[in-house]
Parts: C-alpha cells; structure tokens; sequence
C-alpha cells in the first residue's frame, strides 16, 4: 500500500508539471491571441457582437458529451461493448443538436441579437460537435490511465494551431469568424493527436442497458457542467441587452483579463484532479490532504495573479488594451413619448477587471471542489450547487444591471458576481466538507496561513503602485508583479514551508521518495 500511495503522488505530481506547462502555454496563445487581434482588426463594437455568439459554445460542448466521458474515467467496469455504446451515444447527440441549430440559429441570430452573422458562426461551429466525437473516448482513457503528458503535448500543439488560425483568419480579413475558424483548428489537431497516442476505434455495438450506469452518473455531471456553463457566461448577452454591443466588448476584454486566466490556471489542478480524486475515494485520510494540497497550490497562483490584476488594472489595460481604456454609456428615460438623454456615464474596464479579481480568489477554491465531489461519486451534489448558483447569479446579473446599471454602467455586472457568487460558494463549501466528514473551521485553517501570505504580497505591492505614480505604466506594472512573486514567495518559505526548491524536489524525486506536492497540514 505505501508503495501504491507513493506511486500516485508522482503520477499527481508528474501530471501537474506537466499540465502546468501546457495551461501556462494555453494561456500565453490565448492572451497573445486577443492583445493582437483586438490591437489591430476588431473593434470593441465587434468583439461585443462575437461574445454573442461565442458565450454558447461551452454549453453545446457539454450538451453534446452529456458527461459520458467524465463516467468513462470514474468507472472500473469497462468492456468493449459500454465504451461503443458511449460512443454511439454522443454521436447521436451531436447530430441532434447539429440539426437544432441549423434550424433555429438563423432565426435567434435575426430576432433576437440582429446579427445574421451570429447564426453562421453558429452553424459552422456546430460541425465541430460531430467532429470532437473522433477524440473525447480516447482523451477520457489517456485521463484515467494519468497520461497527462501526452495530453499535454496534444493541447500544446493543438492550441498553438488555434492560434496561429486566429491570427491568420483576422489578419486575412474574415474579421471576427477568426473567433470561430480558429478553434476549428484546435480541434482537428487534437482529434489527430488522440489517435496517434490512444488509437480507438468504436465497434457497431448499441446496449443502452450494458452503458445505462455511465449514462446515470453522465447525466448528473453534465447537468452540473451545463448549469456552470450557463451561470458564467450568460452575463454576456444580459451586459449586451442592457448596454449594447461596444460595452460587450470591454467587459469581455475585462473578463477576458481575469476570469479566463484563473480558469486556465485552475485547469492545471482540475484536469488532474478527478481521477486523482477518483482514485483516492476510498481512503478519507489521503483524500483530505489531496484535496487541501490541490486548494493551498491553487490559491497560491491564482492569488498571485489577482493581486497583480487588482492593484495594477489601469496598467495592465493601459499597457495591454489601450483602445479598451474609455467607453462613452449613455442612458435615456422616455418622457410624455420623448426620448430624452438624463447623462453620459463614461467608463472604462479597469474597474471591472479589479471587482471580477476579487471574484477569482472565490473560484480559485471553487474549482477544486467539484472535481472531489465528482470523483468520490457525489455528481449530485456538484448538481445541486449549480443549480443554486444557476438560479443566484442571472438574478444578481439582471437586477444589478437593472438597479445599478444608470450610475456605474456595464461595470455593475462585475458588482453582481461579488454579491451573488459568495451564496453559491457556500453552499459548494458545505458539500465539499460534508463530503469528507469534515469540519469548515478545520479547511480554513489548513488553508488561511497561504491565504494570509499572498494578501501579504498584494499588500505590499498596492503600497508600491502608490509610491510610483509617476512612473510610467509598463515599469509600474513590472515592479508590482516582481513584489507580489516575491513577497508572496518569501512568506510562503518562511512561514508554510513551501518554495519553489520544495515544489522541484516533489515534481523531480523518483516514486520510492516522492514527498506530497505541498506540505500539506493534513487534517484528521
């Protein structure tokens, strides 16, 4: 047993390596991505009316798989016969809802948005649904046998081409269908590359009762993922009904800035943390201190990255986005039939990238959790915290731009998930330690000590972006993230015992002397 205990921790830590180059590099592509093609092709007003298209794909995605392939790595009962069936399964609903959207896109796009533009992208994105069927069995074995290497050149590789597609594509002067045609192209690189590491070809074998369990546990995970989907990003089209196109486009960009990065930063822990969780579900003791390593280690890189958005997001948008900096909103009552204008509320997105920083220290924790509760068997109570929060945030949504809308602008959406988002998080908390049999008071502390060490960096880097007012943007900029890594960093060797020595002798030791990727306080 020790052995097998010490052989995970180097698969987890191994796999963490190496997901952490690939979302680091996802990342850079992705920021590199829109600084140019925002800098140089699209407008706001454009950018605006791409989200509204762009914010449905994740939910087609995850419609489509239905959560099959969450099931094929939670499961041990495999045979040839349940993965053909998953297989045939998910072609059907790609199909399914290919046909949907080619039938009522067009008239959405219309009525709806009044963009046509907006149903094409839709209906070529839809061949994309039929198209990941080729690779998301193979993908979900390469999870569950922890071949994250390979999946990690696979998503370098194949996020570089949408990259390079992106580019091409707006430069080329498709304007914004870059934003369409350029995943195209990650796809395809990584329905090649999944075969080539996992060849997998499915049989003409249909028994729905042999796969009726995968399909269960499927249901519940994609109805949570669906719900998630649904809550953050259906602030797009709210923030376009109320403040129209151009507003769209800077708080995209904001949360673009933001949100995005934290989940590509998350993702590191996350994609590892299912069958990481899943492997670990029947020994409590082990599956606490994972899941405390998986948050401390998360909150550190997502904590740096917030403390550097939020003291210095006037540099960052002016450095990074300069055409993002103002924005003219302008509000109108009708009066005995007359339109009149009561003010012009000029904004710009730096405010919003510091209100959703805030928000990313919350989802920096709520990312781990459902990946436990996931992994242990407890789809369902992933479920009922998307339902609370798929009900909690479009409310806040709505109301905070119906309320707050006429005096802070676009920038009272960002206040919405501050007050929205903490009634869902503790609802996903209380699952996450009732789960473990655990207590709230034990998690904090295990956790607080980080917590407290990277407000120590933020701190002190809020203190320096004062000092050097007069400074230029871009030095600013620098100085504060070299005094949040080190500040941060120093607090942590110095009162949790974690450094980037440590971390590299946990990722490097071989497997009869690999120490835990953090050190954990485990709690019993």
């Amino acid at each position: 047993m020790p052995s097998d205990s010490k052989r995970m921790d180097t698969h987890v830590n191994r796999g963490l390596a190496w997901i952490g180059v690939a979302s680091s590099l996802v990342g850079i592509f992705d920021l590199l991505a829109i600084l140019i093609i925002l800098n140089t092709w699209i407008s706001a007003e454009e950018y605006g009316i791409a989200t509204k298209c762009v914010w449905i794909f994740p939910i087609l995605d995850q419609a489509t798989d239905l959560g099959l392939s969450a099931a094929v790595i939670q499961r041990d009962d495999h045979s040839v016969s349940k993965i053909s069936t998953v297989f045939w399964i998910n072609m059907g609903l790609a199909l399914l809802l290919f046909g949907l959207i080619a039938i009522f896109a067009p008239i959405v796009a219309v009525e709806f948005y009044g963009h046509a533009v907006i149903g094409w992208m839709l209906l070529v994105y839809g061949t994309k649904l039929i198209f990941q069927n080729l690779y998301f069995i193979p993908v979900a074995m390469m999870k569950r046998e922890l071949r994250f290497k390979e999946l990690s050149i696979i998503r370098i590789i194949s996020n570089a081409a949408e990259f390079i597609g992106k580019i091409a594509f707006a430069w080329a002067g498709f304007g914004i269908w870059c934003f369409v045609l350029g995943p195209m192209c990650r796809v395809l690189i990584t329905g090649i590359g999944a075969q080539i590491c996992h060849p997998w070809r499915p049989k003409f074998i249909f028994r729905l009762k042999e796969a009726k369990e995968y399909v269960t546990f499927g249901l519940k995970t994609s109805g949570s993922q669906i719900l998630y989907y649904f809550y953050t990003n259906v602030d797009y089209p709210i923030v376009g009904f109320f403040f129209g196109d151009t507003a769209l486009g800077m708080y995209k960009m904001a949360y673009d800035i933001v949100l995005d990065p934290v989940r590509i930063i998350s993702n590191v822990i996350v994609d590892i943390a299912f069958p990481a969780f899943a492997r670990l579900r029947h020994t409590k003791d082990r599956l606490i201190a994972q899941f405390v390593s998986f948050t401390r280690l998360n909150l550190i890189t997502v904590m740096s990255f917030s403390a550097i958005v939020i003291v210095a997001a006037d540099d960052v948008i002016s450095v990074l986005f300069p055409k993002f900096r103002t924005h003219v909103e302008h509000f109108a009552i009708d009066i005995n039939g007359r339109t009149v204008d009561i003010f012009n509320h000029i904004t710009g997105a730096e405010w919003s990238v510091r209100i959703l920083g805030i928000v990313a220290v919350l989802r920096a924790v709520g990312y781990v959790v459902p990946p436990l509760l996931d992994g242990v068997g407890k789809p369902e109570r992933t479920f009922t915290y998307t339902v609370t929060a798929a009900i909690a945030m479009p409310l806040a949504y709505y109301f905070g731009a119906q309320i707050l809308g006429p005096t802070m602008g676009f920038e009272s959406v960002p206040v919405a998930w501050v007050l929205g988002y903490p009634i869902a998080f503790a609802v996903l908390m209380f699952m996450a330690t009732h789960t473990l049999g655990w207590s709230m008071g034990k998690y904090v502390r295990s956790v607080g000590g980080v917590i407290l060490c990277m407000l120590g960096g933020g701190v002190t880097a809020a203190l320096t972006h004062w000092l050097m007012g007069g400074v230029p943007g871009w030095i600013r900029l620098v100085a504060v993230t070299a005094v949040v890594v080190l500040v941060s960093s120093m607090l942590l060797a110095y009162t949790q015992g974690i450094s980037l020595r440590s971390a590299k002798r946990a990722l490097s030791a071989p497997a009869d002397e690999v120490p835990p990727v953090v050190d954990d306080q485990t709690a019993t």
